[in-house]
């Protein structure tokens, strides 16, 4: 089927080919009704404007469009920051959308459409369904994922090494001599949570140390919900309680370290705590946090990369990519001490069970 055009967009709409493009142009010329009339012609019909030539018309061809879930959100600022330190070398101009409130990328999608101004776009994802960016990187507009949850999909996309990163935090506590060592997990319907246990039991197994299951509780990044699972961690006996906990980010990590002091124990003389993402705040509290740095700086100059590369093809008249898996870049994350982890205590002697290497 031939490619739709703004005159036929403008015919099914029953409406003028000068009434569209207001619309498409974000006129306020164009009454409310008459907008969602033809914003959902163009979504029932699989529409998209011709980006680059749109832009051309107003003078610019130089501008991304990058989607993100809330400025609020903890490494927003370091991915901006590694997509500006690109961009900036290239030329190109940032466009900045906010989803925070929308169930779904629909309503984002149909702002960055009706502004026709946005050459591609970066998405840092949360929990929209994605296949309105699928359905839209598939009728031409390229988009690039800078895919925290480790979601899979048919887009390209930079994540970090979720996996790696857990066997270096629980490598960390073993070589420290602990074998009591608990997980409090994060959202488990996330593939970077499932990487992250997964990591966790890969460790120990390794090091010939079967998981308990009940060293292993849920937290699903929920502060309150850490708190009560830890506390049960520290209120079993003694003998069996966990000498080190490995929590599945660093605010996860903030609350077993509350749950720690209210049951009296002193970190890390008492419990070692790790956390992961290394966010800002990890170095300021105290104890500062040992943690796993993900590379949100890099994971952001590596998918603005990917897609200006996705820009230029487009301009130069390369079609796209229609077989073959898209480019899925895993960064490495990087353990960092701090002071939250220490040996295992003296009461919990190590039995000298040797760490094996873990598996790949």
């Amino acid at each position: 089927m031939a490619k739709l055009t703004i005159r036929d967009i403008a015919a099914l709409a029953g409406l003028s080919k000068s009434t569209v493009s207001l619309v498409l142009n974000n006129s306020p010329r164009v009454d409310p009704a008459t907008r969602r009339h033809v914003l959902a012609v163009i979504r029932r019909h699989n529409y998209v404007p011709s980006f680059a030539a749109t832009a051309l018309a107003k003078g610019s061809t130089r501008l991304i469009g990058m989607i993100v879930p809330g400025l609020s959100w903890h490494m927003i600022a370091s991915i901006n920051l590694g997509v500006a330190a690109l961009t900036e070398r290239t030329g190109f101009d940032i466009i900045l959308y906010t989803a925070t409130n929308d169930r779904d990328y629909g309503p984002v999608i149909d702002r960055i459409l009706t502004s026709s101004m946005s050459s591609g776009l970066l998405v840092v994802t949360d929990k929209q369904p994605l296949d309105p960016l699928v359905q839209l990187h598939r009728d031409g507009m390229p988009v690039v994922l800078v895919n925290t949850l480790g979601t899979q999909v048919d887009l390209p996309s930079v994540t970090s090494d979720n996996y790696e990163g857990a066997l270096a935090a629980v490598g960390h506590l073993l070589d420290l001599g602990h074998e009591r060592i608990a997980c409090v997990q994060g959202m488990m319907e996330y593939r970077c949570c499932q990487d992250r246990y997964r990591g966790y039991l890969d460790a120990l197994r390794a090091a010939g140390i079967q998981p308990d299951p009940e060293l292993t509780k849920p937290g699903e990044f929920n502060p309150e919900t850490v708190r009560v699972q830890s506390r049960d961690l520290f209120e079993l006996p003694k003998r069996q309680r966990p000498t080190a906990v490995f929590a599945h980010s660093d605010s996860t990590a903030y609350a077993v370290l509350k749950a720690a002091a209210d049951a009296g124990l002193r970190v890390p003389q008492d419990v070692s705590v790790i956390g992961f993402d290394d966010i800002e705040s990890a170095s300021q509290i105290n104890p500062p946090l040992s943690t796993i740095r993900q590379p949100f700086f890099d994971m952001g100059r590596q998918a603005a990369d990917l897609l200006l590369g996705a820009i230029r093809a487009a301009d130069d008249g390369e079609p796209a990519q229609e077989t073959g898996e898209p480019a899925r870049l895993s960064m490495p994350t990087s353990l960092v001490v701090r002071a939250s982890t220490g040996p295992v205590p003296v009461s919990n002697p190590r039995r000298g069970r040797p760490r094996a290497t873990a598996p790949a």
